[in-house]
């Protein structure tokens, strides 16, 4: 068996991308040759998309699509027609919190594509909610992790050392973050926080950390998704403030790293984190309890055990778990 990974691809980014990467050296500890189309780039290029990969499809038993909403969907309608028309096998993944609002709006498109598939995959229950909805059948099967004993640092008393590794964009709602890390810092003065990332609010979240004089506030830029756990490794909380999420793979890998996680109670948020057991929620957009929680969790006896619940919830999430119900899905 071979399989073709379609997707909007950028190398060493981390999210989608990362994924598909992990799934290609996967499977080919498995024995099966997998190769990335990429379906990213120029106007023009996309507009020879679909020709470009009907000559290589021809190669493949399993086209294997990962698509998001918006431009994200691009993967699903160049390559869901392609597998058909060349009668693969078409399994597709679908990632990202916005599918709720995408599939409302664009209803009869979702609907044409995505019934016409071998296979859908989510992964979580709450994207699978979404799917219900809609009448689109499918099957979860959650993000996959490298597991490396050597990322992980059990921290027994947790330190002031705050990251964030999300894309700086309004999606991910670093403000809050920042309004949040401001409230700390007048009750721990010796309080730090990295935000690891780039984006296109990454100048107005530079000008007010300037304009508020929040001090300690590192802006990394992006980093290589093979340097994420060197980040990681020099903090001890991780934050994440989205307004929508669905799986966020920077959470399981701060639960690899051994940090306490606390993020917005959004999306598939929840089904990933239970409040005061493997991580704290907060509200959305509310800086004022995210504070609070940032508070908690700094020389709280129980945020070890925190840290440990977490980092054993990591199994489901382990290859050896997944590769199962998607070789199902391959040569059903």
């Amino acid at each position: 068996m071979n399989v073709l990974l379609i997707t909007n691809y950028k190398k060493g980014t981390g999210g989608i991308s990362g994924q598909v990467e992990l799934l290609q050296r996967n499977l080919a500890k498995e024995g099966i040759e997998a190769d990335i189309f990429n379906t990213s780039g120029s106007f023009i290029y996309r507009l020879l998309c679909k020709r470009r990969m009907l000559r290589q499809a021809a190669d493949y038993d399993v086209l294997h699509i990962h698509c998001c909403s918006k431009v994200g969907f691009f993967p699903a309608i160049v390559g869901i027609p392609v597998g058909k028309k060349l009668g693969k096998k078409v399994v597709l993944t679908y990632h990202g919190g916005g599918a709720d609002e995408f599939f409302r709006r664009h209803k009869r498109l979702v609907r044409h594509y995505l019934l016409k598939t071998d296979a859908n995959i989510v992964l979580s229950d709450y994207l699978g909610r979404v799917f219900d909805k809609f009448g689109i059948p499918y099957t979860v099967i959650p993000n996959v992790i490298e597991l490396d004993s050597s990322h992980f640092r059990l921290r027994e008393s947790i330190n002031p050392d705050f990251i964030s590794t999300r894309t700086l964009s309004p999606l991910y709602n670093i403000e809050c973050i920042l309004r949040a890390f401001k409230k700390v810092k007048r009750q721990i003065p010796q309080a730090t926080l990295r935000i690891v990332g780039d984006g296109p609010s990454r100048a107005g979240l530079e000008e007010m950390v300037r304009a508020e004089e929040i001090r300690d506030v590192l802006f990394v830029g992006r980093v290589d998704n093979s340097e994420i756990y060197s980040q990681l490794d020099k903090a001890d909380i991780f934050l994440s403030s989205p307004r929508i999420d669905n799986m966020p793979v920077s959470i399981l890998e701060a639960f690899n790293a051994g940090l306490l996680v606390i993020s917005s109670k959004v999306g598939g948020v929840p089904y990933m984190i239970e409040d005061g057991v493997n991580g704290l929620l907060f509200e959305s957009d509310d800086d004022k309890e995210l504070a609070e929680k940032m508070l908690t969790a700094i020389g709280n006896p129980q945020s070890a055990n925190i840290v440990r619940n977490a980092h054993s919830t990591l199994s489901r999430y382990q290859w050896d778990a997944i590769f199962p119900k998607l070789l199902d899905l391959y040569c059903k």
